[in-house]
């Protein structure tokens, strides 16, 4: 019988007080090949764990393992882990093909070695004819390029990622996540991206791992998090358009989600505002036979036009926009129909006072 294969990245109850803030039971593991983004806003404590990841800071709890090997108290450089921070951290006084070859320089590789591979990875990431320049040559886009070609040619373990795309314009930003997608599925490289551009995150993401304040909130695939988020946080960070608000009150039957004068679904959240995640992708559109039943919850919604000049017509419910093209004289602006949405499949999540996420 085959073992199965450690994770290639393990993290377990990692803390570190600091003066003002603190990273409390951070847990996560991510296989070979896999790409989890870690996401929140700044200052939520990212950098930190990928700090401490690295070694460039001791944790004061819990363990670190690389492909099944402990390295919490190992020097950065043992560690086999390709790392591209936020600055960069390219050597100025070192060409390109210098920077790029500098790791596999301080493994003592053999010099033709070291030519073939850094050429091979110039070549893969469309740098080769920037080989002699000099950091203060380059754009954005190309340090990032060559910072990115200076972790992947040591053939890492893991490679992280630190806010890859924060100094770069949309453009440069978009070629920059096309190409990162190809690398990992070219090299099969295990990704550990820091990010807090939502874009950026589903774009690349197998997994998310959210974190507010110091802590991980939810880490699920990008799917789950945007149907069930974990909280009224997570889903005012995503920018959830499918939310919609209301109350949990206690009626004679049981405490229930209300919206206006409607009872919507039997919940156990405490009473008080809260909110509801609806499934669109769920939605069941019928403009003549809305039904609802004891699986599916039957909602009112108006159809409107964003613009006058538009044939895609979209529902609203009290703000809440659904896209789609619906095609017919059916479909007319302004007519109310029924449609429906399984009961299951509504999150619901008691509302929060802070607006940590705006």
């Amino acid at each position: 019988m085959v073992s199965p294969q450690p994770p290639r990245l393990l993290i377990e109850d990692l803390g570190l007080s600091l003066p003002g803030f603190s990273i409390t039971g951070v847990s996560l593991s991510l296989a070979a090949g896999r790409c989890l983004v870690l996401l929140g806003p700044t200052g939520c404590g990212k950098t930190l764990v990928a700090d401490m990841i690295c070694g460039l800071r001791r944790p004061q709890a819990g363990r670190i393992s690389i492909a099944g090997r402990e390295v919490t108290t190992l020097d950065p450089a043992d560690r086999a882990i390709g790392y591209v921070p936020q600055d960069h951290a390219l050597l100025p006084f070192k060409t390109v093909a210098g920077n790029i070859g500098f790791g596999l320089q301080a493994r003592r590789l053999p010099a033709h070695k070291i030519a073939q591979r850094v050429n091979d990875m110039m070549t893969r990431l469309g740098i080769a004819h920037l080989a002699r320049r000099l950091p203060a040559g380059l754009s954005g886009g190309e340090r990032q390029r060559v910072a990115l070609a200076r972790a992947l040619v040591t053939q890492p373990q893991l490679l992280i990622l630190d806010e890859p795309l924060s100094a770069l314009d949309e453009d440069s930003g978009e070629d920059l996540i096309a190409l990162l997608a190809t690398l990992r599925r070219e090299l099969g490289t295990t990704v550990l991206h820091i990010c807090h551009r939502l874009d950026e995150a589903f774009a690349l993401a197998d997994e998310l791992a959210i974190m507010r304040q110091g802590r991980l909130e939810q880490i699920a695939s990008p799917e789950q998090i945007r149907a069930w988020p974990a909280s009224a946080f997570i889903a005012r960070f995503l920018r959830l358009r499918n939310l919609l608000p209301g109350t949990v009150v206690e009626t004679a039957q049981g405490k229930v989600f209300r919206i206006g004068d409607r009872d919507w679904l039997p919940c156990d959240l405490p009473c008080g505002p809260a909110q509801a995640v609806l499934p669109w992708s769920e939605l069941r559109l019928d403009p003549d036979n809305g039904q609802e039943t004891d699986d599916r919850l039957g909602i009112p919604m108006r159809i409107i036009s964003n613009r006058p000049q538009d044939r895609e017509p979209c529902l609203q419910l009290d703000g809440i926009c659904v896209p789609g093209i619906f095609l017919g004289e059916a479909w007319q602006a302004g007519r109310i129909i029924t449609c429906s949405l399984p009961r299951h499949g509504i999150c619901l999540l008691p509302s929060e006072n802070d607006r940590e996420a705006s």
